[in-house]
């Protein structure tokens, strides 16, 4: 049959990377070894994407992106002038927005703050609360508007940051609630906006539980069920890849997105408009993982950050002292260890601690 001249089909798509903890390079500085996954495979990744979407593409990273590298001690800690090395990073990839995560919290206000000022997007986080205005510490939601379509997105963080975090790093914050947080916003969005799609992104995971007596920890599913108005959920937090569909109270569909940790996959999230008179008639919403695997690292990517990559090299590579033998932490679960020694010496020489405990966090680690 004839198709109206009014009706016309609009592709979007969604990528999402979560837990990132400076996977940046296709290198880790821990273990001094080539590491798969990593934001300069995701660079390649997203060239082809764009060249298919073009700005239909919208990149969303949600939270843990400030720590678990060296290159981000470095940044964190160390070069605390420069610009910081995620803001760089991020702002090289054209990320449409972010989220905060528990250990983006964790690196302290202050380099939360430095680095996401420097940010070329939006960070969210609608239930991070300024404490002495009781509104939101970040921006709760963003819009994006493509070729006539209107996308909102909502961020939350896990409210029980207060179980891990000592309250310096997050003083003058509180955590509220996800489920009571999302009720209030999607009511907000729904109505002053009337987005054509209403898509989460939360650090949580899938499988909810109380902590403390008083947290909803992982409740991004949730979330899903119980507060209708949702289309995608993109989750994380919990460094398990998964995509589901879950069906809220009202009977409606909602996809559940976790690409896992280290950008060793992505969220994938395909939204087909159709459009009649230029107004949302149907969409459709298929949802996957894509792995980062598939990619060579991107060169552009790698020789645009040498400066940033060579410092960090020479951060992690000085010469700290000498040792004659292995050391391991084996010995410790039988009796005296000199690896944890060596651990309490650091505390109580570098560290000026009076009182000095240590764990083995690994059976067998070595030095």
């Amino acid at each position: 049959g004839i198709v109206s001249a009014q009706e016309h089909q609009v592709k979007i798509k969604m990528v999402e990377t979560s837990d990132v903890h400076g996977a940046f390079f296709p290198y880790d500085f821990i273990l001094r070894q080539p590491a798969k996954g990593g934001l300069a495979r995701v660079s390649n990744y997203l060239n082809q994407e764009r060249a298919t979407y073009g700005n239909r593409l919208l990149l969303l990273d949600n939270g843990d992106i400030l720590q678990g590298q060296p290159s981000l001690y470095y940044y964190n800690c160390i070069d605390t002038t420069s610009t910081h090395l995620e803001s760089l990073v991020t702002n090289y990839l054209k990320y449409d927005a972010g989220n905060v995560g528990n250990h983006d919290v964790e690196t302290g206000r202050a380099v939360l703050k430095r680095a996401s000022r420097a940010c070329q997007y939006p960070i969210l986080g609608a239930n991070i609360i300024n404490t002495s205005t009781g509104e939101p510490a970040f921006q709760p939601y963003v819009l994006f508007e493509r070729d006539g379509v209107k996308i909102a997105v909502l961020g939350l963080i896990t409210p029980a940051i207060p179980v891990w975090l000592s309250e310096y790093l997050w003083k003058g914050w509180h955590f509220d609630d996800m489920e009571q947080t999302a009720r209030r916003w999607v009511k907000e969005i729904r109505e002053k906006e009337n987005p054509d799609v209403l898509v989460g992104i939360f650090h949580a995971g899938v499988h909810a539980e109380t902590l403390a007596d008083r947290y909803r920890e992982n409740a991004s599913v949730e979330v899903a069920q119980k507060v209708p108005g949702f289309d995608v959920i993109f989750c994380g937090h919990d460094h398990v890849p998964s995509v589901q569909q879950v069906t809220n109270i009202n009977g409606q569909q909602v996809w559940v997105v976790d690409p896992g940790s280290h950008a060793m996959q992505v969220g994938e999230v395909e939204i087909n408009f159709t459009l009649y008179n230029n107004k949302v008639k149907a969409k459709e919403i298929k949802a996957s993982l894509a792995s980062m695997n598939n990619y060579e690292p991107d060169e552009a990517f790698l020789n645009h950050f040498e400066e940033q990559i060579n410092k960090v090299h020479a951060f992690v590579d000085r010469k700290i002292g000498t040792i004659d033998r292995t050391i391991t932490t084996r010995d410790a679960y039988v009796g005296s260890s000199a690896f944890v020694d060596l651990i309490h010496t650091l505390q109580l020489q570098i560290g000026r601690a009076q009182i000095s405990f240590c764990a083995p966090l690994a059976y067998d680690a070595e030095i």
